[in-house]
């Protein structure tokens, strides 16, 4: 789970601001509060703020922060991710930090990056479990690695040893860590247990597409899936993804185009048998959206998503649904892994979705997770959600756009407001901040 975030000095992110997701003293909506180790955890974090405020920034942050901290960086990865509205910004590093919660710990993993030099500044990872901070690791900006850690024997103090020593400036100590079968050894745990706590992230942009689509096509899921967009009130009566063969399935396109979608789905197929992974290769093809897969026999069938309006005999192309609906798809699937304590993101989770969609959203999702350590942060725009009776005060989270052009994150919690408060009127009306403030019109200017 996500205990805090903090970021300083990425897109519109200039000093230090820290998103936190932990509980604060109010009784209500207990069922969104997760017990761990003696701290209360939400369950959920939702960012309201004006256009180009920065709260899909937040979201981007979090993302480049892992894609960093689990890859090398390369000047492509970071152009243009300073706060550039400060032209000394470029001078200065990007900092990121996670507290977390992992396999039983707290943790606090972090690191400075130079994105003039394209390098790694600093880094640290800590166990925080106590009063008393268990030093993982540090490393300087010359690259020593320190630690506390008593190595159980002396092969492992070697390994570490030799491990910080070869990592690259580009590179995290962290990834060079666990790049090595370590993940047995009790001494190297830790950076296992960031790594997994990494790996639990699902971000969800507008334009991302769900890419569990083969899970999605099983006939239990297909079901459960189907029942959920009825009860969603999308038209919808349930869904159909029968298996059939590859011509069967693209009888519809003309034979070159179906010849060399044919090809380029064979050659996917062969590159994935190289590595000796198997699995599905999704594509959508003229809104139609299709999972192939390859049997034990090496025999190639597809699956199509239909859906069914009412008449089982004329069945409904993904294409033909509405915005909402399509992104519905790309959403339902996410309460599969509800138990399964992920950190889930979805930016603009209300985008094409009526009011009463999101907040039935947003409870069925506290309903599916009840009890799992599970988080949902997302960002929104309409105001309407803003509602005492779905959220807690301390999982409403404002960002706001400064006089620098810099983004401000702050909780409705400072405000301190009386749980029957009508905090959406109040937002619109300018007394939380983070809407927008229009100026002159430079056509009412010109006339006059």
């Amino acid at each position: 789970m996500l205990v805090r975030f903090s970021v300083e000095n990425y897109r519109s992110f200039n000093k230090r601001q820290v998103f936190s997701m932990a509980a604060g003293k109010h009784t209500r909506h207990k069922e969104q509060i997760v017990s761990v180790n003696g701290k209360r955890l939400l369950k959920a974090g939702v960012l309201f703020g004006a256009n180009a405020a920065g709260k899909s920034n937040l979201i981007k942050a979090i993302n480049f922060g892992r894609n960093v901290a689990l890859n090398e960086i390369n000047s492509g990865r970071i152009v243009n991710r300073n706060f550039r509205i400060d032209s000394k910004s470029l001078q200065r590093p990007g900092v990121f930090q996670y507290d977390i919660w992992s396999n039983g710990h707290f943790y606090s993993y972090g690191f400075a990056i130079s994105y003039l030099e394209a390098k790694f500044v600093s880094e640290w990872l800590y166990i925080i479990d106590g009063e008393k901070e268990k030093v993982v690791f540090e490393r300087n900006e010359k690259g020593k690695v320190t630690t506390d850690i008593k190595f159980s024997n002396n092969e492992n103090r070697q390994r570490f040893e030799i491990y910080s020593e070869d990592v690259s400036d580009e590179k995290s100590f962290l990834s060079e860590i666990v790049s090595h079968r370590l993940s047995e050894m009790e001494d190297f745990i830790p950076f296992f247990d960031v790594k997994k706590w990494f790996d639990s992230l699902i971000i969800i942009f507008p334009q991302t597409k769900f890419n569990d689509f083969r899970q999605f096509m099983m006939s239990d899921t297909l079901e459960s899936m189907g029942k959920l967009l009825k009860y969603f009130d999308t038209g919808i009566d349930s869904l159909n993804g029968k298996e059939k063969s590859m011509d069967e399935i693209l009888g519809f396109l003309p034979e070159e185009v179906r010849k060399n979608i044919k090809n380029d789905i064979l050659e996917a197929f062969n590159k994935e048998d190289e590595s000796k992974y198997v699995s599905s290769v999704e594509l959508t093809i003229m809104g139609r959206r299709f999972s192939f897969s390859k049997n034990e026999h090496g025999d190639i069938t597809a699956a199509q998503l239909t859906m069914n309006h009412g008449n089982p005999d004329d069945l409904f192309e993904l294409m033909d649904e509405s915005d909402g609906t399509r992104r519905l798809f790309d959403l339902l699937p996410l309460y599969k892994k509800g138990n399964q304590n992920f950190i889930i993101l979805v930016d603009e989770l209300d985008r094409s979705f009526h009011t009463k969609l999101t907040i039935e959203f947003i409870q069925k999702f506290f309903e599916k997770t009840m009890g799992a350590a599970t988080q949902l942060i997302v960002t929104l725009h309409d105001s309407n959600v803003m509602n005492l009776n779905l959220l807690r005060q301390d999982e409403i989270w404002f960002v706001e756009r400064q006089e620098d052009h810099s983004s401000e994150i702050y909780s409705l919690n400072k405000f301190k407001e009386r749980f029957d408060h009508s905090v959406a009127k109040d937002y619109l009306l300018g007394r939380y901040g983070s809407v927008p403030n229009f100026g002159i019109d430079p056509w009412e200017e010109e006339e006059e």
